[in-house]
């Protein structure tokens, strides 16, 4: 006697709606049971991302959308766009090959297409920021479109309102700049930028990124350790005083060590302290006059300084100092000063020279460019 056993159906197999490229902290993804997310891990639709305090997370969805999510955000992955619970992300949205992704935020909805933005979400107060292309943000009261430079805030779910910003102050670490190529964007720049805002301009007026009069750059080798100078002169060729915003973004695996910045002819010892603390000692600072050395730390490569004034017709020097660990390559020693700018930057001088002397011990060096050798070997300068 023989039986026939029907074969069971196939199972429909979950989509991947995203891979985790970047987890840096207390990074947990819910899909069932809480686990402890590693980068590269994918993640399927309907899982909960979620960062704790001081956290980061970087996700791409199979839309093609990189989200960046803040400490203390949690996001839940939709078959097509997100939901976002609480806290903060940024959304870089790709071009629309069909429908722009959406991401939720609990009954209002921001959709994007080739666009750059924050969404912020503190219980039912929320807040999108448009720093490339154009976003929608829809609620059952109303639908407004948000330019770039212009946010979009709608408080316990009233009608969106929008208005010009100012200055964004980008937590990212570089992700909002609009000319940032995908892939790119946790290169360290090595090269500080000052960006002027004129205090009595009108709301909505954009900063101005200042060209770099002078930029001389000396790193110190010891055992595989570089430390590397950064000494910048910016110039504010207007005829008013500006509020200068510097922003630097050290390599991978650096750390800063110093910070200085040049007040009446005397180059100020500064201190790296946390963003609260530096907004309200800066306010202070500016209301008697004095111009303290105080550098924020945005996140683990991002560091920011308001610089008040930048004379008119005239420049203000700033010198940032970071140490990293050098890796081997081939059996040797590799130091890159990186300068590759995707936005244009302009020096009216500069000069690079890097100290490799190691006591008696011979060192052979090995060099790209037209530079110099000086001192038996022991500096090389450009």
């Amino acid at each position: 006697m023989f039986a026939y056993l029907k074969p069971r159906p196939a199972l429909k197999a979950r989509s991947i709606g995203a891979r985790l490229d970047l987890a840096a902290g207390d990074v947990t993804v819910k899909d069932g049971a809480d686990t402890k997310a590693l980068s590269g891990t994918p993640v399927g639709a309907g899982a909960t991302i979620s960062t704790g305090k001081g956290a980061r997370a970087l996700v791409r969805t199979g839309e093609g959308a990189a989200i960046f999510l803040r400490g203390d955000t949690s996001l839940r992955l939709l078959e097509r766009g997100v939901d976002l619970g609480a806290g903060e992300i940024w959304l870089d949205a790709p071009p629309a090959g069909g429908d722009a992704i959406e991401c939720k935020v609990g009954d209002l909805v921001v959709s994007a297409a080739d666009a750059g933005t924050s969404v912020k979400r503190e219980g039912n107060d929320v807040t999108v920021y448009v720093a490339r292309g154009l976003a929608v943000l829809t609620s059952p009261r109303g639908r407004v479109e948000i330019n770039a430079g212009e946010q979009g805030k709608s408080s316990g779910g009233a009608k969106p309102l929008v208005s010009p910003v100012t200055f964004w102050q980008d937590w990212t670490g570089g992700m909002s700049d609009a000319s940032a190529k995908a892939g790119a964007r946790f290169v360290g720049s090595g090269t500080g930028r000052l960006y002027g805002l004129d205090p009595n301009a009108a709301a909505g007026a954009p900063a101005k990124a200042l060209s770099i009069a002078k930029q001389l750059v000396h790193a110190v080798i010891r055992d595989g350790i570089a430390e590397t100078s950064v000494d910048q002169t910016f110039s504010n060729p207007g005829g008013a005083p500006i509020e200068g915003w510097y922003w630097f973004s050290i390599p991978l695996q650096a750390t800063v060590t110093g910070f200085a910045l040049e007040t009446n002819g005397v180059l100020v010892e500064g201190e790296v302290i946390e963003k609260r603390e530096a907004e309200a000692r800066y306010r202070g600072a500016v209301h008697t006059s004095n111009n303290p050395a105080l550098l924020e730390w945005v996140d683990g490569r991002t560091y920011r300084a308001r610089i008040y004034p930048v004379p008119a017709s005239g420049t203000r020097r700033v010198v940032l100092r970071y140490m990293e660990m050098l890796p081997m390559v081939e059996g040797k020693t590799r130091y890159v000063y990186p300068l590759r700018f995707d936005d244009p930057v302009r020096f009216d001088e500069f000069a690079l020279s890097v100290d490799v002397s190691n006591g008696d011990q011979h060192v052979d060096v090995v060099l790209l460019f037209d530079v110099c050798v000086e001192q038996n070997g022991c500096v090389v300068s450009m």
